[in-house]
């Protein structure tokens, strides 16, 4: 049997792909504290716990329920 590790942090850009949008969007979040200051590591990378972007995903799904995209004409 192989165990599996499984990342307790994730990137920025692994964030934006889990949850469907821009790592500038992340960044952007941050910046205006709708999310919180992720750990950064000695080079400056930004780690995001597994419990912050399950936070942010179910933030993204409010706000996608509240206002949901308008269709493109």
């Amino acid at each position: 049997m192989v165990a599996t590790i499984e990342p307790r942090y994730m990137e920025t850009g692994d964030v934006a792909r889990a949850l469907g949008v821009a790592t500038e969007t992340v960044r952007k979040w941050e910046r205006q504290g709708i999310i919180a200051p992720p750990l950064r590591t000695t080079g400056g990378r930004r780690l995001f716990s597994i419990e912050q972007v399950e936070k942010m995903r179910a933030q993204r799904q409010t706000r996608m329920r509240q206002n949901p995209p308008r269709n493109a004409a």
